[in-house]
């Protein structure tokens, strides 16, 4: 059997040379026809039997075309069958061959355009003006893609009008023992997002009714969390420009209580993304957050650096994506406890910087919904040792 794509090279190819033969043949006989010498014409007009045989050798060449021609129609629909394409295709019988063979094109550039479209790589592409208004025109669940699948945030936004929801409801964090003691906890993370513009988005984000084991052995609500994030430029490869955009949150402490609240805490990131070689998508966050000192009896709010990042690969298909990815001090959103403290040798508190690596997939089932899970372990002991998600988002 001939490769998908060698078909389909060789049923343009047919198909191309039986028009250019057959609109050649009719030419032909056109100019044949229409222009007869003079003598021809005198000839024609003294002998009625000379007339007489030109209009049947007309009537036969008349009905020799239509005979090519329909062999040549059928000649194609056979070769878009094999190719796969048939049921796709919509043939018109009063178009015949011709409507065909803009369909069959129609039907490749509309692959072309989904390969094109689908996926995290072409993002910045997807914004041109040549493909601004089809990347509006329809949701996509890998454009921008979901925020929640790892621990950075991208720098793009969705289009003006779109919805992604994004969901957990599985979000595990192992016990810390050590320092101030953090129980096991499980919530169901979730993030809403709208976009305002296509470079401003709207966010709601909340770690939802959480379970907090330990002495509180107790489910509560943990508080809401608005957020925007703002597309600044895509990604120029020709001089190694990642993709930036930059995003603002403040955790409040509404629909909290004591056990869930840690005080009204913003934070600020500045999130990029960048192509590197072999297809590898690589997302990282620089930022600032605020977080209580659990050193201090006060427990005052204290500033800090963040880390987050994660390397991504298509494998198979588009629709499947590995990334292995990490996070220093705290996620890209409040969604993990964050002691920031542990006991020395002396009995002392210290503080020490959490500090997370872990692996996941994304699995992309159509352009509306995709799911995700990952498992990441602490690498000190202010971290929890492990820490795992399963969620999905829906695009609208």
């Amino acid at each position: 059997m001939c490769p998908l794509r060698f078909q389909k090279q060789l049923a343009c190819g047919w198909i191309f040379f039986l028009l250019i033969f057959g609109i050649h043949t009719e030419a032909a006989w056109a100019d044949e026809d229409s222009e007869p010498s003079k003598a021809a014409q005198e000839q024609e007009a003294d002998d009625p039997a000379l007339e007489a045989r030109v209009e049947k050798l007309e009537a036969i060449n008349k009905k020799s075309y239509a005979i090519f021609r329909e062999y040549g129609k059928r000649l194609g629909q056979d070769m878009l069958k094999e190719a796969g394409y048939h049921e796709r295709l919509n043939i018109r019988e009063a178009g015949g061959f011709y409507a065909s063979l803009v369909d069959y094109t129609q039907a490749l550039s509309k692959d072309d355009q989904t390969a094109f479209f689908k996926g995290r790589y072409d993002r910045s592409r997807a914004r041109l003006p040549e493909n601004i208004e089809r990347w509006r025109s329809e949701p996509d669940i890998g454009n921008p893609g979901a925020d929640l699948a790892n621990w950075p945030n991208s720098a793009f936004t969705l289009p003006q009008g779109r919805v992604y929801i994004e969901f957990e409801p599985l979000s595990f964090s192992s016990a810390v023992a050590v320092g101030t003691p953090q129980p096991v906890q499980y919530s169901m993370d979730y993030l809403l997002r709208y976009g305002l513009t296509d470079n401003i988005e709207l966010r709601l984000f909340g770690n939802g009714p959480t379970y907090t084991g330990g002495s509180t052995n107790s489910w509560n609500f943990s508080p809401l969390g608005f957020d925007t994030k703002i597309h600044c430029w895509g990604e120029q490869k020709d001089i190694f420009l990642p993709a930036m955009g930059i995003e603002a949150f403040l955790q409040t402490e509404w629909l909290g209580n004591t056990t869930t609240n840690s005080g009204t805490q913003p934070g600020v990131s500045f999130n990029f993304d960048q192509s590197l070689p072999f297809e590898i998508d690589f997302e990282y966050n620089l930022g600032a957050v605020r977080t209580q000192d659990v050193t201090s009896d006060q427990k005052n709010n204290v500033w800090g650096f963040s880390f987050q990042w994660s390397l991504q690969r298509d494998f198979w298909d588009k629709n499947l994506a590995w990334f292995i990815h990490g996070y220093y001090n705290a996620p890209s959103l409040p969604r993990v406890p964050n002691t920031q403290g542990v006991k020395s040798a002396t009995g002392n508190v210290v503080g020490e910087q959490q500090n997370v690596v872990g692996a996941g997939l994304i699995w992309t089932i159509n352009s509306r919904v995709s799911m995700w899970g990952q498992t990441s372990a602490g690498t000190n002991a202010s971290t929890p040792s492990m820490l795992s998600n399963m969620g999905f988002a829906v695009a609208f």
